[in-house]
């Protein structure tokens, strides 16, 4: 499923949208593949190694909910745009 989500807060100057589609399997939920287009700086890399991770130990779409991943306060959320393509995955599935 396709979702869209900024790459850090808005109201921060320079957020850029992060366009994704999580791939997973609707009967296991099993995360199994993505992927990611947005900017230079958007940290699409960081994201894909997250995600890849996840793959390669077999995670679902709703496990990306529980990461914890790193983020500054004043520019970031703690719910990082792979948690809200994620949560837009379940809702869309469910």
């Amino acid at each position: 499923m396709q979702s869209t989500a900024d790459d850090h807060k808005a109201y921060y100057p320079g957020a850029t949208p992060i366009h994704m589609r999580l791939t997973g399997d609707r009967r296991t939920g099993r995360l199994l593949g993505a992927q990611l287009v947005g900017s230079r700086g958007a940290e699409i890399a960081k994201r894909i190694d997250v995600l890849a991770t996840g793959i390669h130990h077999g995670i679902t779409v709703r496990e990306i909910l529980d990461l914890d991943l790193a983020y500054t306060p004043p520019l970031g959320s703690p719910w990082d745009a792979l948690q809200h393509a994620a949560r837009h995955w379940l809702t869309v599935t469910d």
